[in-house]
């Protein structure tokens, strides 16, 4: 519910959710905050006030404080102790569990500092740090057979299990530790497709700044990670594209957006470079808008939709539609055509009812059979001295 006596420092939106409490020294707890305009994370200024006592710069405080901030306080860490300040939860003090002893933190924590050195992106070294961590809760994360027994007996995947195995591969190898890691196998899945409907559901029925960020998800099928490092340089309003900086291994490139879109975007405030929050900011808005729906509608479908099932659903429907997996592979960046055969996989089971209609064209030169592959076409037969190609519809 809204609250009119508190504002968002960010947008002056009033439009804010109750985000949990903030317990400090002194016994006093702080309310915190999470603007549904902006995403912008901030806790009261008035409680934090009367808890400092004017002893410490208020501005400060609230800057250093509000996960949603893009820019670093004045006097910002040092680089080690920004990696410290990643991976450290932000919760009262816990009491540590066997194993997880002070040595065994210092080493994970220089073994993230390593990784941060060699360029490794901030989503990565929450994931080491995650891992490691859990498991130093669990058991002796320094000694190898006492991990490999508790994975073998841990009530999780197989697949996950699977990662589990690659972070400890990578930190035994920094620490210099030998051991022959177990095998577990991973289990392939089809992903989960929305339909249309359900997808602009949870477009129409959040922020502005996060109905935007989907529905260019929707129409790009680019990733959420791509879409988050936009900046406003990057939208081209008279062409209506939208350039896209690759993620993961995949290909630059320069799509289409539609009116819908850029009126969305141009509704957004310009108070920095990038076009959207950070991706923490992001997640914890949406994820807690698309239970309230799920609820709501009684439709635990919604709640199978991430980021990248926009990505799916645009893939699946572009081939669908295209029957082009070529076009398909340039669309989603694919550096592999490996990667981009799921979608052909996904059309069949979910459009097996379809009548098929096919373009057909002949080819009598070597030339022109390669220029009819390259767009797409399928060779058939030979009739008459020409070679028969056929695309679908």
């Amino acid at each position: 519910m809204p609250n009119a006596a508190i504002k968002c420092p960010q947008c002056g939106s009033e439009r804010l959710y109750k985000d949990g409490l903030r317990y400090l020294n002194n016994n006093i707890n702080v309310q915190r905050w999470l603007c549904r305009d902006c995403g912008y994370r901030f806790s009261e200024k008035k409680a934090l006030q009367k808890s400092l006592s004017g002893s410490l710069n208020i501005a400060s405080v609230i800057s250093s404080n509000c996960q949603g901030s893009r820019e670093a306080p004045s006097g910002a860490p040092s680089a080690r102790k920004a990696v410290q300040t990643l991976v450290k939860v932000e919760t009262r003090t816990q009491e540590k569990a066997a194993g997880a002893t002070d040595a065994v933190q210092e080493k994970i924590l220089d073994f993230l500092w390593h990784f941060n050195k060699q360029g490794r992106k901030e989503t990565t070294i929450k994931d080491y740090s995650q891992k490691l961590r859990c498991l130093a809760k669990r058991t002796n994360l320094l000694d190898p057979e006492a991990v490999k027994g508790f994975l073998a007996k841990a009530p999780i995947s197989e697949t996950s299990k699977h990662n589990y195995v690659a972070v400890l591969a990578t930190f035994y190898d920094y620490l210099g530790i030998s051991w022959l890691p177990p095998k577990y196998n991973v289990t392939n899945k089809i992903p989960f497709i929305p339909t249309e409907q359900e997808l602009d559901l949870l477009i129409a029925n959040t922020s502005k700044t996060l109905s935007a960020l989907l529905q260019l998800l929707k129409e790009t099928g680019m990733r959420v990670g791509e879409a988050l490092r936009l900046k406003w340089t990057d939208l081209d309003l008279e062409r209506k594209t939208i350039r896209i900086t690759p993620e993961k291994g995949s290909l630059p490139r320069i799509l289409p957006i539609t009116e819908k879109a850029v009126a969305m975007l141009n509704r957004l405030p310009k108070k920095s470079e990038k076009i959207f929050p950070s991706r923490n900011v992001a997640q914890t808005v949406f994820y807690r808008r698309r239970k309230q729906l799920a609820s709501k509608l009684s439709n635990l479908r919604l709640l199978k939709i991430g980021f990248h099932s926009f990505r799916h659903w645009k893939g699946t429907m572009e081939y669908h539609k295209t029957k082009d997996i070529v076009h398909v592979k340039g669309l989603l960046g694919h550096r592999n055509i490996q990667n981009t055969l799921i979608y052909v996989t996904i059309d069949q089971a979910l459009f097996h009812n379809t009548t098929e209609e096919f373009h057909v064209k002949t080819a009598k030169t070597v030339k022109e059979a390669c220029g009819l592959l390259e767009v797409g076409f399928e060779y058939v037969t030979d009739m008459d001295d020409l070679k028969i190609f056929r695309k679908r519809k």
